[in-house]
């Protein structure tokens, strides 16, 4: 390959710099663990290096080192300066490439020594973990062959072997360390087990709450080309599933964190009486916030509720996922809670968790993203770079989203657990504590913007929602 990445067997630890960001906390046992797995195999994988000499993957192994009394480390140095983004997918990739889906075989090299393995010599005979190597191969297409494999004296590629894969079908030579076959499966033992949980904490300024609204997807959009025209794409599963089979023109709606709108707006067209409120909502074709359209529908609402109560239906399509925090999260359900009448129903859908970790191990793509990968941490979320932000994507599976939506509502049915994302119908919201609903309000109505902005034009809706969640809580239905 034209990208020149270099590989020294032994550079000097005290030349490391680190990254200002590691995405990984590693428990004091893990750490230990480490340390013995650096006693008994040395490294087998070497650090990766940015240009500069930043050391992008390899923190917790440097630390190890150092605390065993080593003072070098083998490392891979790349050619360029990568970007934060980048320098933070090598780190991640790095920590899960011992993904062993695929069974690939090549030429040894000398037991206990590196070598380069001509790419020639590789052969994939199962490629289980498309998803993975199209996430690699993404990286060694832009910054050259940064990583390497562990080789027994069989020809087995026991560490790595998606990254050997990769090697393959874009033709470069793989650095390999060879092992005997009789001690591959202690090191395979010691090198895959669980060195530390993803932490995002790190990029928490990068990622302030207004950045979610890139993350709102355009629904009933039609196809652009020629061959798909007039044919309706990215359909939510909420509005289709949950909403429109028992909808009709009576009943009163509306869509909280409503993205482009773009349901309430064809709705209303034919007749429908639905509200949609959205913080972040664009200016069309741009990436500025349209705050005097968000102040309206907050006054619209406002003038439904003071008219005719609350709402029979309200919809929460793939709005949880994206909250930045379990406080957010907590906020936006309190709100959809007082906003539901005693009688209504809340139909809410979010990202899968189960739906998500069977496409990493899918034998096929099933996505034409190439880097769609996850790295949960604690909490089931992961952070993605996507048009230039850093953005956060929450997971839930059907038990752990019943046990959250049982907070905040008496009835709870989920539905399609097997598909891309989990759904469910709530009723008989639970009367919560006032203090709670006005800490909601204000921080729902009056979102943060750019520079500390808040537009404040909040008091009437938080008033109004008061007076009859007041009401509602002490006449529930029977």
């Amino acid at each position: 390959m034209s990208l020149d990445v270099r590989f020294d067997p032994a550079y000097p630890l005290s030349k490391l710099r680190p990254a200002d960001y590691n995405p990984r906390r590693l428990s004091e046992e893990s750490f230990t663990r480490l340390q013995a797995s650096l006693r008994r195999h040395g490294v087998v994988k070497p650090v990766i290096l940015n240009a500069d000499g930043t050391l992008v993957a390899g923190h917790q192994r440097t630390k190890g080192l150092k605390a065993i009394g080593q003072t070098t480390t083998p490392a891979m140095i790349l050619p360029q300066k990568v970007r934060l983004q980048d320098e933070i997918k090598f780190n991640l990739l790095h920590n899960r490439v011992e993904t062993e889906a695929s069974v690939v075989y090549a030429e040894p090299g000398p037991i206990g020594q590196w070598c380069w393995i001509p790419w020639q010599t590789i052969q994939v005979e199962e490629s289980k973990n498309v998803p993975f190597q199209q996430a690699i191969g993404f990286m060694t297409a832009a910054h050259g062959p940064w990583g390497s494999v562990v080789i027994d004296d069989q020809g087995r590629i026991v560490l790595n072997a998606e990254y050997a894969a990769v090697a393959k079908s874009q033709r470069f030579d793989v650095l390999a360390w060879t092992v005997a076959s009789f001690d591959a499966g202690q090191l395979v033992e010691d090198l895959t087990g669980e060195y530390g949980v993803y932490d995002w904490s790190g990029l928490e300024e990068q990622a302030p709450v207004w950045n979610q609204h890139i993350v709102q997807p355009n629904r009933l959009r039609e196809h652009s080309s020629k061959a798909k025209a007039d044919k309706v794409r990215y359909k939510s599963e909420v509005w289709e599933r949950l909403v429109l089979p028992s909808l009709t023109t009576s009943h009163r709606v509306v869509d909280f964190g409503a993205g482009h709108g773009d349901y309430a707006r064809h709705l209303r067209s034919k007749g429908y009486k639905i509200h949609d409120y959205e913080p972040y909502r664009t200016l069309k074709g741009k990436y500025a916030v349209d705050i005097r359209t968000v102040v309206g529908q907050l006054r619209a609402i406002e003038r439904e509720l003071r008219q005719y109560g609350l709402y029979e239906v309200v919809v929460l399509d793939s709005v949880i996922n994206a909250t930045t925090s379990l406080d957010y999260q907590h906020w936006v359900l309190v709100t959809v809670n007082a906003l539901c009448a005693a009688d209504g129903r809340v139909c809410i859908g979010t990202r899968n968790l189960e739906r998500e970790l069977a496409y990493e191990n899918s034998e096929h793509s099933i996505s034409r993203d190439s880097t769609r990968l996850s790295f949960l941490d604690s909490e089931n979320v992961d952070m993605r770079f996507v048009r230039g932000k850093w953005q956060r994507i929450r997971y839930h599976t059907p038990e752990s989203l019943r046990g959250l939506l049982s907070r905040y509502f008496e009835e709870v049915e989920i539905s399609d657990t097997s598909r891309a994302t989990v759904k469910a119908v709530c009723g008989r919201p639970l009367a919560l504590p006032t203090e709670q609903y006005e800490r909601a309000f204000s921080e729902e109505f009056n979102m943060p913007y750019p520079n500390d902005f808040r537009h404040n034009k909040h008091k009437g809706i938080s008033e109004i929602l008061i007076e009859l969640i007041k009401e509602r809580n002490s006449h529930p239905e029977e």
